[in-house]
């Protein structure tokens, strides 16, 4: 498999045509950062290979890659190694890699790393504050809403003490 992989890479020209397996192995290993948050989120040594496998191998190459967190783990949940073990099903493993992603992006945006940012509206069914109504003072007596009318007219003065 890692022959194979080697093979494609020099074809494309991702790597250099000296490049060995070995190298070629060592070159796909999971980032320092990255395997200290996966590590911290308790997630499992195939869904860290698993990262390693799909070139995602950084903190950074998370936060420019994937839009959202929903976006992140679906990708790796939906993988065919995941769903043949059953994982796919894991409410934990779903939230780990969600957090994995959360903590991702706070370190690349900490290292100043760009994030992918989406297109697409927010999908928040929250209405966007600019998108409400601009605040009004709620009028006091419910007989005031009643008839538009008197609103126009001058109320009374107020009688004398």
């Amino acid at each position: 498999f890692g022959s194979r992989l080697k093979e494609l890479c020099v074809e494309f020209g991702q790597c250099p045509a000296s490049a060995t397996v070995d190298w070629w192995t060592q070159s796909m290993t999971l980032g320092e950062d990255l395997a200290e948050v996966s590590t911290s989120y308790g997630l499992p040594a195939l869904v860290q290979q698993l990262f390693a496998d799909k070139a995602v191998t950084s903190t950074a190459v998370i936060a420019k890659t994937f839009e959202d967190e929903d976006q992140f783990a679906d990708f790796f949940m939906e993988d065919a190694v995941i769903v043949k073990t059953g994982a796919n099903k894991s409410a934990k493993l779903r939230l780990a890699l969600k957090m994995v992603y959360l903590e991702s992006c706070q370190r690349a945006r900490s290292n100043g790393e760009a994030m992918l940012t989406s297109n697409s509206p927010v999908s928040s069914e929250a209405p966007s504050r600019e998108a409400s109504e601009p605040d009004v003072e709620e009028p006091d007596d419910p007989e005031e809403e009643d008839d538009d009318d008197e609103a126009d007219e001058v109320p009374p003065p107020p009688p004398p003490p």
